[in-house]
């Protein structure tokens, strides 16, 4: 018993350190609020893009924190725009397809896939903009390369590995490194929209 005991943890202590980063958990409630119940710099920041289509706001409650989240589609893409509970935006993501990332990220991410992962499923793939707020402006106005803004990718995976099926949101950097791995839980009352 205390043999196989040794060598269930010798295993342990070998798969956590085969790789730097640790499936944290992730939860995510989102909630439709109205516009006039969004701070009115979000509001603002919105209103100054001149958008075409309907902007939907939520509240998205995490295990840890709050933040609005501003979704429309623009162009063919679908984008949400993140902002802290006191309107100042914290981020810009647009949803892409998979093939428009380029080759040599394509395989940083499927390596990893492949490491942690028996099959995986790409669900959803977003292209995450960070910086000050007339940088992320420039860029939602323009497709042109804003040279301060940092790059991220958001990868949503069905993963399965021996026991089970769970979804994960890995974050990679513009060089196809991994910066964070989340497995996404779910609650009954938890129901997303778009």
């Amino acid at each position: 018993m205390l043999k196989y005991l040794n060598t269930s943890i010798t295993f342990l202590i070998t798969l956590l350190c085969s790789s730097n980063l640790v499936a944290q958990e992730k939860f995510e409630k989102e909630s439709r609020i109205k516009r006039q119940d969004v701070p009115s710099n979000a509001v603002q920041f919105i209103d100054s893009l001149v958008l075409k289509n309907r902007v939907k706001w939520f509240l998205e409650e995490g295990l840890e924190r709050k933040s609005i989240e501003a979704k429309f589609k623009n162009k063919k893409k679908r984008y949400s725009i993140e902002f802290d509970t006191l309107g100042n935006v914290e981020d810009v993501e647009i949803e892409i397809n998979w093939k428009e990332l380029r080759t040599q990220l394509k395989d940083s991410i499927y390596f990893r896939l492949k490491k942690d992962c028996l099959k995986h499923k790409i669900v959803k793939v977003q292209i995450q903009f960070s910086g000050n707020q007339p940088d992320l402006l420039s860029k939602l106005k323009t497709t042109e390369t804003i040279p301060n803004l940092t790059t991220k990718y958001e990868v949503i995976v069905k993963c399965s590995s021996k026991n089970s099926v769970d979804l994960f949101e890995y974050l990679f950097s513009d060089a196809g490194q991994p910066l964070s791995i989340s497995k996404i839980i779910f609650k009954n009352s938890s129901h997303l929209e778009y």
